[in-house]
């Protein structure tokens, strides 16, 4: 009986024992295992911030390739710049280059013209005092030309009166016409002296208003030789009564003068129907009853060379 108290008080021994043990037991995994869930959850919280963590690094890593590809966009639009500056730099500075040395051709030349003016000016001072002298000479001259004006002035009065005193005192019978011309002439109409190539003879003269011819007459041109036989075969002979004799004469060309218009210039063209020959010839103009003068002229042969 005592050994079944025994036994028992053991047996409930063991039992309080082991649920000691086992609330022991309990406990500590009770403890350890909130320990353990405390430690998960921190576990997860430190995961779920690392995992923000990661998301918000992701998110700015991405930003950053964004904002890196933007910024290679940049830099390559920058780098582009830079060539266009560079470009245009090297254009400058050629453009600099080539101002520097038109600017030191336009500072040669510069220095050219002033050298010029230089000389120039001196060149003027010298005409200036020059042309004060010239100016001083023309007016010593203008005084001279007026005092020798005035002196023809008066010499042309004088001969103005002297010629009316001789028109007065010459009979108008010995008058003649002056400023005679005679010209032989080629095919050409070109001036020449020799005999052989004369075409045609022109022949003019003056009439001056002194010899008092008047109303529509006849005007002969009679062309005689050294021997004052005709030249050339005449159109007729004509007889011209003279105040101190009549005169045959031969006549070669003929026209009717309104001598109204005096003082005139008569004009006549022959044409010979023979050659003409080296030699001298006098030309000679009348009216029916004046002599109103003569010239002489001369037509040379020909030779090699002229």
């Amino acid at each position: 009986m005592e050994t079944t108290e025994q036994t028992s008080s053991g047996t409930m021994t063991a039992l309080i024992i082991g649920l000691v043990l086992f609330l022991a037991g309990g406990i500590y995994f009770w403890n350890k295992s909130r320990t353990l869930a405390a430690r998960s959850d921190q576990t997860e919280q430190r995961a779920d911030s690392l995992l923000a963590v990661k998301l918000r690094l992701e998110n700015d890593m991405k930003v950053l390739n964004e904002q890196l590809g933007t910024a290679k966009e940049d830099n390559t639009e920058l780098n582009r710049r830079i060539e266009l500056a560079d470009a245009e730099l090297n254009r400058t500075n050629t453009s600099l280059r080539e101002l520097r040395r038109g600017n030191a051709g336009r500072s040669r030349t510069i220095e050219n013209l002033n050298r010029e003016v230089e000389q120039l000016t001196a060149v003027r001072d010298s005409l200036a005092t020059q042309a004060v002298a010239l100016q001083d000479k023309v007016n010593w001259q203008n005084q001279s030309n007026e005092l020798l004006i005035n002196q023809q002035k008066e010499l042309q009065d004088k001969v103005t009166t002297l010629d009316a005193r001789i028109v007065m005192m010459v009979p108008r019978s010995s008058l003649t016409g002056d400023g005679f011309r005679v010209e032989a002439v080629k095919p050409n109409d070109k001036v020449t002296a020799k005999a052989k190539k004369t075409d045609a003879l022109a022949i003019s003269l003056n009439i001056p208003a002194e010899m008092r011819l008047e109303g529509l007459q006849e005007v002969y041109l009679s062309l005689t030789n050294e021997q004052q036989q005709a030249a050339i075969p005449p159109l007729r002979t004509e007889t011209v009564a003279l105040s101190d004799k009549n005169e045959v004469i031969p006549v070669h060309a003929v026209q009717n003068i309104n001598f109204a218009k005096t003082p005139m210039r008569i004009s006549f063209r022959l044409d010979p129907d023979a050659d003409m020959k080296p030699g001298t010839y006098r030309a000679s103009v009348y009216t029916s009853d004046r002599y109103l003068g003569s010239v002489e002229f001369q037509l040379r042969d020909s030779f090699w060379f002229f």
